[in-house]
């Protein structure tokens, strides 16, 4: 009778072990969609900047990976507040990563600021 049990309850963990890799594959695949995901809408906001302002040297990676981590971000479910803050940031570094005359040029389009920060 105890090797019946202890039978069961080995066939019981092997199977569970099994069963979660075959499952790990799938959240790998679906964390490369969302990665996707966040680099496309970067890309939008890197072209909608750049129509208005051209960018030099490594700025444009520099945007590119502020871009990233803000739709990474955003994508949490997070409080309105939490999102105000994250949108001065995102500001304070557009503005600090651009020189005086880019931000001229992105300061004569209001919006655009706004749409690149939230």
């Amino acid at each position: 009778m105890k090797k019946i049990i202890a039978l069961f309850v080995v066939m019981l963990a092997f199977g569970l072990n099994a069963n979660a890799q075959k499952k790990a594959p799938s959240n790998q695949v679906v964390a490369a969609k969302t990665q996707e995901s966040f680099k496309a809408s970067a890309e939008k906001d890197l072209k909608a900047l750049k129509e208005v302002v051209e960018l030099q040297g490594s700025q444009e990676k520099a945007f590119m990976d502020l871009f990233i981590y803000k739709h990474e971000v955003l994508s949490h479910d997070l409080s309105q507040e939490r999102k105000d803050i994250l949108a001065e940031s995102v500001e304070s570094k557009i503005s600090s990563t651009l020189t005086p005359e880019q931000n001229k040029k992105l300061a004569a389009t209001p919006g655009l600021l706004k749409v690149l920060s939230h």
